[in-house]
């Protein structure tokens, strides 16, 4: 979306409405195509179902374009991608479009694959409709402060410019902005006193809690968010971040020299299945953000509801048990490995640990709710790990838990 917006010279305004038109039809593509198909039974070419999706969006969830303009587009971007279809487009759209049944079955109401609603609907019957209207809503931007900045004078900074935000009641440095705030335009985010952060993607850096002097191996590291938390925590630790893609590595690199971390990071691009001791040292804690789903920041990442399948949790776990397998290898004794996932479903989470455990009787499993920031937060903790549902009281989805290379005690995962 950026790269297109730049491309076509959008002004701020024109480029949000963009992402919002985009993004929306991506979140409820399904009640879309079940609103198109009950006033039209032929075949739609892609290009076409597109534009009666845009149309259809506008009309149900957006206000300010009225009903007359969005039909006169809607042909005009028909006339450009589909000619023959401009008949078509302008039969619907001149149709009552104020009759807009709700489909009875949830998975077309909220746009989630059958199977993914089938899982939750056995995991949470009672609250099941409720998260997957949850998972619908824009979320919140989040903003990180770093340390050294006060999170009062930012939001009164925010309120000054009438940009509406509150404090995160969940984590002491996290703000949650609901109005517009344009960064590019805002000082203290060029300054490095705040960046642009998931709430739940700061637990981790709470949880791993590492020595004071200790080398970190952040071993998925992607953009940085986590490992620039990281240094900027803990201004005497340095960092070694590994990375299988390079374009990612390149935004954690800029991310580091704005937040006045990179002294202390280390950035190398390769696969994080095949490190051995002999590679990076022994390191005294180790964070693994594994890939996975996504399942747990449906909100965020609309796409992946489209592009995933019933098979792929159980799919990722073999290269999740990799690369913690690679995590232990390089983690000194005593040393913690953090395990953070943006999903919560079983065979990508506690499935994974069960598995692990088997193999290594020498890990033990510590609590996490002592390691957490917020009375809240501790609250959920259940023993060894944290699971908050996908975007239960406006957190993304998350499972976290902290392992020990030592001898196994009590209360670990078997």
């Amino acid at each position: 979306m950026e790269e297109a917006a730049q491309h076509a010279k959008l002004s701020r305004a024109d480029r949000r409405l963009a992402v919002q038109l985009a993004y929306g039809v991506l979140r409820h593509k399904s009640l879309l195509d079940f609103w198109i198909a009950k006033r039209t039974h032929a075949r739609l070419e892609p290009a076409v179902a597109n534009v009666l999706r845009l149309a259809f969006f506008q009309v149900a969830f957006l206000d300010r374009i009225p009903e007359y303009a969005l039909v006169s587009s809607a042909v005009e971007q028909a006339k450009r991608v589909a000619p023959r279809a401009q008949g078509l487009v302008n039969a619907v759209l001149r149709q009552r479009l104020d009759d807009r049944p709700l489909p009875e079955d949830l998975a077309t109401r909220y746009s989630h694959p059958a199977w993914l609603v089938e899982r939750w609907q056995q995991r949470w019957p009672a609250d099941v409709e409720e998260l997957l209207r949850a998972a619908n809503q824009v979320p919140p931007l989040t903003l990180r402060v770093s340390p050294g900045w006060s999170r009062e004078d930012l939001l009164a900074d925010l309120a000054q410019q009438k940009v509406e935000a509150m404090a995160s009641p969940l984590l002491p440095e996290a703000i949650r902005v609901d109005g517009a705030l344009w960064l590019e335009d805002w000082e203290p985010f060029h300054a490095g006193g705040a960046t642009v952060m998931d709430e739940s993607s700061m637990v981790a850096a709470h949880v791993l809690a590492p020595p004071p002097e200790s080398r970190v191996l952040d071993l998925a590291a992607g953009v940085g968010g986590k490992a620039c938390h990281i240094l900027q925590k803990w201004p005497s630790v340095s960092l070694a971040a590994w990375d299988i893609d390079g374009r990612r590595l390149k935004r954690l690199e800029a991310n580091a020299a704005r937040l006045g971390v990179a002294g202390r990071l280390a950035i190398h691009e390769g696969d994080g299945t095949k490190l051995t001791p002999a590679q990076v040292g022994r390191v005294d804690a180790v964070l693994l953000d594994a890939p996975c789903t996504g399942l747990g920041v449906l909100r965020r990442r609309v796409d992946a509801r489209w592009r995933r399948r019933e098979s792929d949790p159980r799919a990722h776990q073999a290269l999740q048990l990799e690369l913690l397998e690679a995590a232990w290898r390089v983690v000194a004794a005593e040393g913690p490995v953090v395990y953070s996932i943006c999903s919560v479903e079983p065979e990508e989470t506690v499935d994974v640990l069960r598995h692990f455990a088997r193999r290594h009787p020498e890990a033990a499993f510590d609590p996490v709710g002592p390691l957490l920031p917020s009375a809240a937060l501790r609250r959920r903790a259940q023993g060894p790990y944290l699971t908050w549902r996908p975007a239960e009281e406006r957190l993304d989805g998350l499972f976290v838990a902290r392992l020990v290379k030592r001898a196994p005690g009590p209360g670990g995962l078997r």
